[in-house]
């Protein structure tokens, strides 16, 4: 038997919103004990020194595998290149390095973070290299940017027609390059290079690294299948088998539980006890994931009303009646459903399909939206009143705020987007994200811009619409065991619990003290130190 104690800890259990000073007894990676003084015998004993103990962050969605695979691609993000030249020069630096004919592909682009405030043309690339197949994933993961030759390559021609739900994107009639929506950037992405499944799980052992130092004790993967199709599945099947301390959660693309035929028609109690099997139950299924529209910022989340800066309001990817059959055939195999939507009119779409799903009998599964970010008051009224619950893409506001506020949304629904404090007032279950790698991953952060909703350049989007430190924490730690259906094992600091817990140098509560991952000191899933600040 293994036994820890700590002692001398300021305990932030999660059930009541002040801290008090006590100590932890904790074996075979469970919180047996909690009193103001426990008397230490055998086993080993960590003074917390006046530390605050809080449970383990529970991240519910992001994308582990994409985060992991990026750290070899060309960084263009917004830290690292400020203009179309550095991104130039980013891709020539790499092309000098790579045999001629092979890809080089760049992560992180932003257009609307640049100096030209614009997309990069296909001239532009081009004249990087012709000799390279040049693709840059965007931020979003929802459009990229490629150049001639990897156009050429693919096979996507002027007389390419768009697939549904995607398109090309021509200027003056003529490809310019740029892929729009995921049916679009699918027909682009089975031709870059591949990842072996070794690298695939190298991948992943680096997120876990990186998720487990933030803080993180259980993630969910928001979309197996995003990165490579099927390939993420069987990586992710070899990366479960290894010994892996990250409590994992795998959402499922829909396409791949329809298509694989190591998926297809298994309901969700088999794939669950099989993914369960292979990893010891250290992972396990969550859903099967949907998107029903895009991204603000490249204008493909469905609305209601136009953009403030085109006259278009983009459009729902599945229609109505394919979706509603979707969520039917999938309830009907016992799977909890999630669905991407940002833009009001996907929520509504979203809504009123999951509606149908409430007249199966028995049926009693999560029902998710994600993002949520222009979500009116009466649709956060609606998933009340059908029992859906809603993870916020908070950190929206902190990225990309201010180009919402002058230029997509305007400043009427800026001030009201990511409504995470109406879900809070009305009563829906709710979590926060930070949808890793579209913004980085820190929990801490993502509480801090739920708090303060102030933009890169200080402008507060919604002084009402902020949430306190506590109900931020509770959405990133007992919200997200309750979305998870995992209440009785995580998310608070209480006996019984898994003993995954954070101890953090200053007490997140004081408003006075700037949420940051310089403030977490240790990391414990089942009650072994994963982490510890150097």
């Amino acid at each position: 038997m293994t036994t820890l104690l700590i002692k001398n800890a300021n305990i932030i259990d999660m059930i009541f919103d002040t801290p008090y000073f006590g100590d932890i007894l904790i074996e075979d990676g469970k919180i047996v004990h909690i009193d103001e003084e426990i008397a230490a015998g055998d086993e080993d004993v960590l003074d917390a020194e006046g530390r605050f103990v809080l449970p383990g962050f529970i991240d519910t969605h992001s994308h582990l595998l994409l985060y992991g695979l990026y750290k070899s691609l060309v960084d263009l993000t917004p830290e690292a290149v400020k203009n179309v030249v550095d991104i130039q020069d980013a891709l020539k630096a790499r092309a000098e390095d790579t045999p001629v004919g092979e890809w080089i592909v760049g992560h992180g682009y932003s257009e609307i973070e640049l100096e030209e405030d614009r997309h990069i043309t296909i001239e532009e690339l081009d004249a990087v290299s012709t000799d390279h197949p040049i693709y840059i994933r965007h931020s979003s993961a929802h459009m990229g940017v490629a150049n001639s030759r990897a156009l050429e390559i693919v096979g996507i021609t002027e007389d390419t027609p768009d697939p549904d739900g995607g398109y090309f994107a021509r200027t003056d009639g003529k490809l310019n390059g740029l892929l729009f929506e995921l049916p679009a950037v699918e027909v682009l992405l089975p031709h870059l290079p591949k990842p072996t499944k070794e690298e695939m799980i190298q991948a992943l052992e680096a997120a876990e690294s990186d998720y487990i130092e933030r803080g993180i004790t259980t993630a969910t993967e928001a979309c197996v299948g995003l990165a490579h199709g099927a390939d993420d599945y069987d990586a992710f099947t070899a990366y479960i088998q290894q010994d892996n301390d990250l409590k994992l959660r795998l959402m499922i693309d829909y396409h791949l539980l329809m298509e694989t035929e190591a998926l297809r028609g298994l309901s969700f109690s088999e794939l669950k006890e099989r993914i369960e099997a292979l990893s010891d139950g250290q992972c396990t299924l969550d859903s099967a994931k949907f998107f029903q529209d895009g991204s603000i910022q490249i204008n493909t989340a469905a609305l209601t009303r136009d953009y403030h800066n085109v006259d278009d309001r983009s459009h729902i990817i599945i229609p109505q009646e394919k979706l509603e059959g979707l969520y039917m055939d999938f309830a009907g195999l016992g799977y909890p459903l999630t669905t991407h939507g940002n833009g009001d009119a996907a929520i509504k779409s979203i809504i009123e399909a999951y509606s149908k799903v409430d007249a199966l009998p028995d049926y009693d599964e999560v029902k998710r939206i994600e993002h949520i970010q222009t979500g009116e008051y009466a649709d956060i009224e609606a998933m009340k009143a059908h029992h859906i619950d809603g993870s916020f893409f908070t950190n929206h506001i902190y990225y990309f705020g201010d180009k919402h506020y002058e230029k997509f949304l305007g400043p009427e629904r800026a001030e009201k987007m990511d409504p995470a404090r109406w879900a809070e007032d009305i009563g829906v279950l709710y979590t926060l994200h930070s949808d890793c790698p579209v913004t980085p991953i820190s929990p801490l952060d993502t509480i801090r811009i739920a708090c303060d909703r102030e933009t890169k350049s200080g402008r507060v989007l919604g002084e009402g619409m902020k949430l306190t430190r506590f109900e931020a924490l509770k959405a990133m730690t007992v919200n997200g065991a309750k979305l998870n259906r995992t209440e009785d094992q995580n998310g608070t600091v209480d006996i019984g619990k898994d003993a995954d817990l954070i101890i953090l140098d200053e007490n997140p509560l004081d408003e006075d003290i700037v949420l940051s991952d310089a403030l977490i000191h240790y990391t414990f899933i089942n009650g072994r130190m994963v982490y510890r600040k150097s």
